[in-house]
């Protein structure tokens, strides 16, 4: 084997030493001394933090730990979205109820007959009206339940690797997503179709279907508030824990990317010493 050759399986095993030492370095970083498979190669033991610890010079908490520390107070305000979700949805059920109730489905009789719309009112602009909720009624609109999403980053999974940390999907926020996501979002209006809807009138007979619609909405905008006051704290909080798992992406990123070095080197080693090569090495 030339000398030419030595020197380079030389440098391979030197780059791979180095890599171990990024690789286990990382895993402090990221997991303290519970993480690390050698601990040689990180230059601190148990005792020396213990004796930090007591110092009053304790080193940093690992990065995972202090972004585990956001999980009970992020699924706690999930769960609480997802219960005001729900009762939105709830109210606005029972508003288009009430609504369709009070409209009825007076129909018309013939083709130039306009049919009582209940306790809605007519624009005027109808030959006839057919009942029901139609295009003919004031304030004729479609009831869509509230939107509760949560952006997930790709960094929010230790696992994503990859080099688009900061990309992310959005989704409806459920049970299966509390508490991990980077960023909660509330669109009024904005969900899933309930069914079309109009104005009721608030005189005589209709009162009692118009006060309690108004209610109802009167408790949507309460919850609506409690909600956005919610996301718009609890944001804050995550933004900083997004932080903490770039910092974290970052380590394991450049920790997958020292373990594929190796293995390329060590590969190339072993082709290199192969009886393949060994004529021309």
């Amino acid at each position: 084997m030339r000398d030419e050759t030595k020197r380079i399986l030389t440098e391979y095993e030197k780059t791979i030493d180095k890599n171990l030492n990024i690789i286990e370095q990382g895993k402090f970083l990221v997991d303290g001394l519970a993480g690390v498979s050698d601990t040689s190669r990180v230059g601190v033991t148990e005792n020396d933090l213990i004796i930090l610890e007591q110092s009053g010079n304790p080193l940093d908490r690992s990065i995972q730990d202090r972004i585990d520390d956001y999980g009970p107070m992020t699924v706690s305000v999930d769960n609480r979205l997802i219960e005001i979700s729900n009762s939105i949805s709830t109210l606005k059920g029972q508003i288009y109820n009430l609504i369709v109730e009070a409209i009825g489905n007076n129909v018309a009789i013939g083709t130039s007959t306009i049919a009582d719309p209940g306790c809605g009112t007519l624009t005027g602009l109808c030959t006839v009206y057919n009942g029901g909720i139609s295009t003919c009624l004031v304030g004729y609109s479609q009831m869509k339940n509230d939107s509760f999403q949560v952006r997930v980053q790709n960094m929010s999974s230790r696992s994503y690797v990859s080099i688009d940390p900061q990309s992310y999907s959005t989704s409806a926020l459920s049970a299966s997503n509390v508490g991990i996501g980077s960023f909660n979002i509330l669109s009024a209006d904005g969900g899933t179709a309930i069914g079309y809807t109009a104005a009721l009138r608030s005189s005589g007979g209709c009162a009692t279907y118009y006060n309690q619609v108004t209610s109802k909405y009167a408790e949507i905008d309460t919850l609506r508030a409690e909600a956005n006051t919610l996301i718009s704290t609890i944001n804050v909080a995550k933004r900083e824990r997004s932080t903490l798992q770039y910092d974290r992406w970052a380590v394991l990123y450049s920790n997958d990317q020292a373990l594929q070095e190796n293995e390329r080197l060590r590969t190339t080693s072993t082709n290199i010493q192969s009886s393949t090569l060994e004529s021309y090495v």
